[in-house]
């Protein structure tokens, strides 16, 4: 009785952590992957933070409202603008990653790409480009 209640219990608490992928996966479209090769992991991630002048540690959202924002970091730069040309980025950190991490689903991870992220500009969308440089 007590073994069938744990199995209860841990098949709604693992249905309830796998929930978010789905939605993860609608916060980003026209996702098309632009390279062959993965990008160095740690080179990504450290130009993953650097958007918005660094989006790293306490920070929660791009500061300053920027109509476009680089993150680079060696060979591997993170570019962000807005959709509307008169818009500035005002993309939250959690935006952000889900919306990295739904691209990397798509492409791979680590994997150049360019995509649209919705939200994420003072008015609608962002479109963001992973790229070699």
């Amino acid at each position: 009785m007590l073994f069938s209640l744990f199995l209860t219990l841990s098949a709604l608490f693992v249905s309830a952590l796998a929930a978010p992928l789905t939605t993860r996966q609608e916060k980003v479209s026209n996702v098309v992957c632009t390279g062959g090769n993965a990008l160095d992991f740690h080179t990504v991630n450290v130009a993953l933070l650097q958007i918005c002048g660094g989006i790293a540690g306490s920070i929660q959202k791009c500061q300053g409202a920027p109509t476009s924002s680089t993150g680079t970091s060696g060979n591997v730069q993170f570019s962000i603008v807005p959709v509307e040309q008169s818009a500035t980025i005002n993309i939250s950190k959690g935006r952000w990653e889900q919306g990295i991490k739904a691209a990397f689903a798509v492409c791979g991870l680590d994997k150049p790409f360019t995509a649209t992220f919705v939200g994420g500009a003072s008015t609608g969308d962002v479109n963001v480009e992973l790229k070699q440089i």
